[in-house]
Parts: C-alpha cells; sequence; structure tokens
C-alpha cells in the first residue's frame, strides 16, 4: 500500500479516533472504509445517471 498524507481538524480527527476505538481497527483502517463508501456511492450514482441517459 501507499502512504498519503492529509490534514485533518481536531475535532474530525477526535471523531476518528473515537470510531477507530469503538471498532477495535486503526484509523487508517476506517480512513480507508470511509474513502471506499464514499468513492461506490459516487459510482453508483454515476452508473444510475448514465442508464437513465441511455434509456
Amino acid at each position: 500500500m501507499r502512504i498519503v498524507t492529509f490534514k485533518l481538524d481536531e475535532e474530525t480527527l477526535l471523531k476518528l479516533n473515537r470510531v477507530a476505538d469503538e471498532l477495535g481497527i486503526s484509523r487508517s483502517e476506517v480512513i480507508r472504509a470511509a474513502i471506499s463508501s464514499y468513492i461506490n456511492k459516487k459510482l453508483e450514482r454515476n452508473v444510475r445517471v448514465k442508464r437513465v441517459l441511455l434509456k
């Protein structure tokens, strides 16, 4: 895996830590899951729109 660095505000970082602790997984795992979920939802919307336009 590649390393990606980005900045978070303190409040978001605290929330991220809380979620990771509650799930018993690393912050990196939470971030990967969140990004994957976001991308998949965006792709689903684009596919639906393309299908509607093709009909």
